[in-house]
C-alpha cells in the first residue's frame, strides 16, 4: 500500500508541475499580447516593444518547447488582434516561435546562464538580432503577397532596425536577471 500510494503522490505532483506550467505559458502569454498591444510605439516602419520579454523569460524558465508555444500563440492572439487571419498571419507568427525555441534550447542545454555573463548578453543581442532578420524576411514575404513590395520600404531602414532591436537588447540583458530573481523569490 506504501509503494501504491508514492506511486499517486508522484503522479499528483506531475500533474501539478504540469498544471503549473501551463499556468505559466498563459501568463506568459498573455502579458506578451498586452506589451504588444498597449506598449509598443510604431515609426518609420520600426517598432519599439518590450513583448519579447515573457518570451525569453519563459523560454529561460521553463524551456525550449514553451517559449516556442509563448511566442507562437502570443504573436498569433497579436495577428488576430490586429489584422485577422491573412495569408501572412503563420509566416508573422514564425519569427517569435523560433525565438522562443532558440533561447529555451541555448538555456536548457546550459551553455547559457542567468545574468550579465558575456555569453548572456551575446545570446541576447544575437536572438534580437535574428528576430529582427526574419521579421524583415517575413515583411518582404507579406510585401510581395500583398503587391506593395519596394525596396526601400523593406530594406531601407534595416539597419536602423537592427539597432534598436540590440539597444531592445540590451535593455533585455538588464531586465531579464532582475526579473527571474524576483520571480525565483516567489516560488
Amino acid at each position: 500500500m506504501l509503494i501504491n500510494n508514492t506511486k499517486n503522490e508522484r503522479k499528483c505532483q506531475d500533474v501539478n508541475i504540469n498544471i503549473r506550467k501551463l499556468v505559466l505559458i498563459a501568463l506568459y502569454t498573455a502579458i506578451f499580447v498586452v506589451l504588444s498591444l498597449y506598449a509598443t510605439v510604431s515609426f518609420s516602419g520600426m517598432k519599439l516593444t518590450l513583448q519579447n520579454l515573457p518570451i525569453y523569460i519563459g523560454a529561460i524558465t521553463l524551456g525550449a518547447i514553451p517559449g516556442a508555444i509563448i511566442g507562437f500563440s502570443g504573436m498569433f492572439i497579436n495577428q488576430m488582434l490586429t489584422y485577422g487571419f491573412t495569408a501572412t498571419t503563420l509566416f508573422w507568427v514564425l519569427p517569435q516561435t523560433v525565438i522562443g525555441a532558440a533561447c529555451g534550447y541555448l538555456f536548457e542545454i546550459k551553455k547559457v546562464k542567468i545574468g550579465g555573463g558575456l555569453k548572456f548578453w551575446i545570446c541576447i543581442i544575437a536572438l534580437q538580432s535574428v528576430l529582427t532578420i526574419i521579421n524583415t524576411l517575413v515583411y518582404l514575404i507579406d510585401s510581395i503577397v500583398f503587391g506593395y513590395y519596394n525596396f526601400i520600404v523593406v530594406f531601407g531602414p534595416f539597419a536602423l532596425r537592427l539597432m534598436v532591436s540590440i539597444l531592445v537588447a540590451v535593455l533585455y540583458c538588464v531586465l531579464i536577471p532582475v526579473i527571474i530573481k524576483m520571480i525565483k523569490k516567489i516560488h
